[in-house]
């Protein structure tokens, strides 16, 4: 499940290191900072909202009336955060390689705030293990979205609270010499 992600430094804005669902965070053409996580238009029992949608799976993009409505845009991403066992631990990994994610963006009339979710797309079978869902790449001219070459690096898990957003967020763990694990 896609949590956290990393934003490379655009247009005068700064690289930030720990994006969460309800942070401000770069979108679109212009590139302009926008919220993570679009207000669902229903409500539930006693006028409840549910949690805002943060990501948009691709094959229900079209059957989802509030994602068919949204309008297309780049998120600016270059990473996001995964957690896998291996044996009996838990690892934190940076996975990364994107330029940017394809997203969907729409201003909901009850907050008149613009918004986002991230686009995603199933796990190739050597990401399966981090998650069963991860960003797509950003759009392409033909409405499809773009290939990605994944890296997964282990690292600390410094991106774990919501304070940090400095480099620790993704430095490799252990020995830099051994490379990533793809």
């Amino acid at each position: 499940m896609l949590e956290r992600y990393t934003a490379p430094a655009i247009d005068g804005l700064a690289r930030r290191f720990n994006i969460a669902p309800g942070h401000d965070a770069p979108i679109g053409e212009p590139v302009r900072l926008r919220r993570w996580g679009l207000l669902a238009p229903w409500r539930g029992h006693g006028g409840v909202r549910p949690p805002p949608i943060r990501t948009a799976p691709l094959d229900e993009i079209a059957r989802t009336p509030v994602l068919a409505r949204a309008r297309r845009c780049v998120v600016y991403g270059d990473g996001w955060f995964a957690k896998a066992k291996l044996g009996k631990a838990s690892h934190a990994w940076w996975i990364h390689g994107a330029t940017g994610f394809a997203g969907l963006c729409t201003t909901h009339k009850d907050d008149g705030i613009e918004a986002f979710a991230i686009v995603v797309v199933p796990a190739p079978p050597e990401l399966a293990r981090f998650t069963d869902a991860l960003p797509a790449g950003a759009w392409r001219d033909d409405g499809t979205p773009s290939p990605i070459a994944w890296r997964a690096t282990e690292i600390s898990r410094w991106f774990e609270d919501l304070a940090h957003d400095d480099e620790r967020c993704i430095a490799p763990l252990a020995n830099p010499a051994q490379g990533s694990l793809f």
